[in-house]
Formats: C-alpha cells, structure tokens, sequence
C-alpha cells in the first residue's frame, strides 16, 4: 500500500506540483520517509503545497481503503516559517501543528520509577537494564557520537540502578564491582557501542551507495571525495 501513495508522491514532483526538502543544494529531494506503520511527508509550506499534499492524501485513501487518522497527525514547520503561513496549512490539512519533533518520535529519557523496580531481584534487573536501560539510547548512538561525559553519565544511571538496594533484607546480591565494568553480564560499554553502531552505518554507507540515506549525506558532506576521505569541514552538522 505504501507503494501508491509513494509513487503518487513522486508523480507530483515529477509535474512540479510538489516540493520535497534538500539537504544540500545538490542533494535529491526527499518527499517521504516510511515506516512499518508510520509515516513522514514533507512540502513547503505554503497554501498550494498543502492543497496537493490533501489532494493525494485523497486519492491515496479512495484507492487503498487505508484512511489517514488526522487526529493522530502531527505538522512540524521550520523555524522561518511565517505564522500566517502555518494557520493556512493547518487549516487546510486539518492537523495540529508541533514544535517538538522529539515527543512525536518518541525518544524516551532516562528517568527510572523507582517505585515500580525497587523490588525487582537482580535477575530481574538484569533483564531490565539490557532490554529497557541499555536499549533508549540505541536510535541516537546510531546516528550522533556521544560525547563521552554522556556515555559515563548513562554508565552511572545503569550502574546506580544494578547495585541500589534491593527487597532481600537490603542486601547486594549478584557479582562483584568490577563485573560491570569487565562487561561480565553482558552490559554494554556506551562508548564502545556507539563506535560500533557508527561504523556499522559507515558500512552502510560504502556497501549501499544508493541507498537514499548515502545519496543525501555524500551531496552534501563529500559530493567530490567518498566516504573514506571525507573531511568534516566547517561546521559539521551532528550527523
């Protein structure tokens, strides 16, 4: 089903009606990103953009039967984006507009109920730091490097939790001090991690060069070079 509505994105830019977002001047532009049961569209911000936009929303929904859930939908404008301009696309979308895209993809922080774990064995606490603790930060150590006072301060969260006082009489139960550290029970190093996850995206990047994500970033980061001689530049992004 995604197939339609892609093509149909694509059909409208190929007439000119439609205008995705360009990371670079000479990079492609991206009118779409799927997800298994999500989706994100992007147009510019203006009253014929989001016209188009609805009208293929429709044809999309008469010939799929799949109907968009405009209450669940969510705009994200640009910051220079004029106030006039974004009641005109709300209006015609019929969406509630946002400033935090964050909550939308719903990257979690790293506060822990205590009350709801204090009473956790340490099995369990294993069992809660590697699916649950160590598992949050994965979607960003796949894309950003974390400074390493972060990496230590996450460390510290999980640390803190793993030897905090349990129900058994208040009495540590499970390995010695430094078992954390050796990676005995099978916790992560943050740091090393993020490496890993890093590299694994720049061998993504080498072994899928067309892929859409490794079009985007060589156009814009080393549209002359190739992924092992790039160079950062002035002012690298995060990315």
């Amino acid at each position: 089903m995604w197939e339609g509505l892609s093509c149909l994105m694509r059909l409208a830019m190929n007439e000119g009606m439609l205008r995705g977002v360009k990371a670079s001047k000479s990079g492609p532009q991206v009118l779409h990103l799927l997800f298994a049961d999500d989706c994100i569209l992007f147009s510019e911000a203006a009253s014929r953009g989001a016209n188009v936009l609805k009208e293929i929303l429709r044809k999309y929904r008469r010939c799929s039967g799949q109907c968009i859930n405009f209450e669940k939908s969510t705009i994200f404008f640009s910051k220079n984006t004029f106030e006039i301009e974004r009641r005109v696309v709300v209006n015609t979308l019929g969406v509630r507009s946002s400033n935090d895209p964050e909550h939308y993809l719903g990257l979690p922080n790293m506060r822990i109920d205590h009350q709801s774990t204090r009473h956790l064995s340490q099995g369990g606490k294993e069992v809660f730091i590697k699916s649950i603790l160590q598992a949050i930060p994965t979607y960003t150590i796949a894309c950003f490097l974390l400074p390493m006072a972060l990496c230590v301060e996450i460390e510290n969260i999980i640390a803190k939790f793993w030897w905090q006082k349990g129900h058994e009489n208040g009495v540590y139960t499970g390995v010695r001090g430094e078992t954390y550290e050796n990676g005995g029970l099978g916790f992560r190093n943050i740091s090393q991690f993020n490496i890993a996850m890093l590299a694994k995206q720049g061998w993504r990047l080498i072994t899928y060069p067309n892929s859409l994500l490794a079009i985007v970033l060589k156009a814009k980061y080393y549209p002359h070079s190739d992924f092992f001689n790039a160079q950062l530049g002035n002012l690298p992004s995060l990315t």
